[in-house]
């Protein structure tokens, strides 16, 4: 098969490693891609407009691609899917209704009170007074969610009532996340420890990968601002047998149900963030795509044919009901740009051996190729990710590849998967 996959992060560097190991690939273009890509791989700049249905149509038809899979969130909400479906071309990835689960905040928690999802309770604003009275009321901390799309950024847990009224500024009037911060979720506070599941669903039924556990804040001992991820393991030691099987039940189960019966199969990837307390998952958030970095992490335990499983889940039929993966460990060390996630360093030259052993790879996230070097150009620059049959092994692969190649004006964590160790 011709494919054609749609990103430009660490997380589509990981999914195009996985299906160029599938025989049913003969081709593989990438758009817009990274430094980490061949150049023969990458479609060039402005070829079409992502943006725009009828550009994207006829530059698949034209190029007779047979598969389109979708990394980011953005096309995802934008409506892809749709447009692919209008041209008979299956598309890995939710319709547009269905990514709205991560398009909306609002419309991701009235599903989930329909459904019956465990939740935090919350309130939804479109007014700044009103949710400033509501503020007024409630126990600390408390959490202030920009309602749509906000790569990652549009959310607050607030200490204190100062932080929250602050949070609120920047969203209604600052106007910092634009029309996303039109409306306002407000939710309570959840205590437990956070966990990332992702299923591949059909439709009907789903498919769930190892659970993993992600790395929000910049700096060691979960301190500094939020960023897009440091760092990853799988599997989360977190999520027993036990916390699955009601994670399978309450949450996937009733999702998907429910959705099919709105007459909207979910078809795709479906990543449910959780917070765990007391053996008791509740959804933090839905995203509708792999998320980034725990799918550097757990791509290197999929053993099956990534390719075959989401062609099988864009057509609507699973031909198995579950997963293999190799028995061990994966952990992802995110080395950023110094700054990140704030105004960071950019054209930091990348120039590295490659691993000496080949159980640790890398994967390029902000990169380019500008005149046969690679540069910088986002924050998130290379991830990474180590393989060994003890957690410990696969941590110390990764921090022992970073300590013996290191880069000027770049950072990285310390400290990931210590919870675990």
């Amino acid at each position: 098969m011709k494919v054609l996959l749609i990103g430009s992060g660490g997380r589509e560097s990981a999914i195009a490693y996985k299906i160029k190991q599938s025989k049913l690939l003969s081709e593989l273009k990438v758009y817009p891609g990274n430094g980490g890509f061949p150049k023969e791989e990458i479609v060039p700049k402005n070829t079409f407009d992502l943006k725009n249905k009828e550009s994207v149509q006829k530059f698949v038809k034209q190029e007779k691609f047979e598969f389109v899979v979708i990394g980011p969130e953005e096309p995802l909400v934008d409506g892809i899917t749709d447009w692919m479906d209008e041209i008979s071309i299956p598309c890995f990835g939710p319709s547009k209704f269905c990514a709205n689960l991560e398009g909306s905040k609002d419309f991701a928690k009235k599903l989930m009170k329909d459904f019956q999802v465990p939740t935090a309770n919350y309130e939804t604003f479109s007014d700044y007074n009103n949710a400033i009275k509501y503020l007024q009321n409630k126990k600390l901390p408390i959490v202030i969610k920009a309602d749509g799309l906000a790569a990652g950024k549009g959310v607050t847990v607030a200490l204190t009532e100062k932080e929250a009224i602050n949070a609120l500024d920047s969203i209604f009037i600052e106007k910092k996340f634009g029309s996303s911060g039109n409306q306002v979720v407000i939710e309570e506070f959840m205590e437990g420890e956070e966990a990332s599941i992702f299923a591949i669903c059909d439709g009907n039924d789903f498919l769930v990968l190892p659970a993993a556990q992600d790395h929000k804040r910049a700096h060691d001992g979960d301190k500094g601002p939020n960023t897009g991820g440091m760092g990853a393991y799988a599997p989360a030691p977190i999520l027993n047998d036990k916390i699955l099987e009601k994670v399978k039940q309450k949450i996937f189960r009733p999702m998907l149900n429910g959705l099919k019966k709105m007459g909207y199969p979910y078809k795709g990837l479906l990543y449910a963030g959780l917070m765990i307390n007391n053996n008791e998952p509740k959804v933090v958030e839905f995203n509708a795509r792999f998320g980034d970095p725990e799918t550097q992490a757990i791509m290197l335990l999929l053993e099956d044919d990534l390719l075959q499983i989401m062609l099988e889940s864009a057509n609507g039929k699973f031909t198995t009901d579950k997963l293999n993966f190799k028995k061990g460990f994966s952990t992802i060390v995110v080395l950023a740009a110094e700054g990140y996630p704030g105004e960071y360093y950019k054209g930091i030259e990348i120039n590295l051996d490659n691993p000496k052993n080949s159980n640790t790879i890398i994967f390029h996230a902000g990169t380019q190729i500008l005149k046969d070097k690679i540069l910088s150009n986002g924050g998130r620059i290379l991830g990474i990710t180590s393989f060994a049959e003890s957690l410990k092994q696969s941590v110390d692969l990764s921090y022992e590849y970073l300590k013996n190649n290191q880069v000027k004006n770049t950072y990285y964590r310390k400290d990931i998967a210590g919870r675990a160790l």
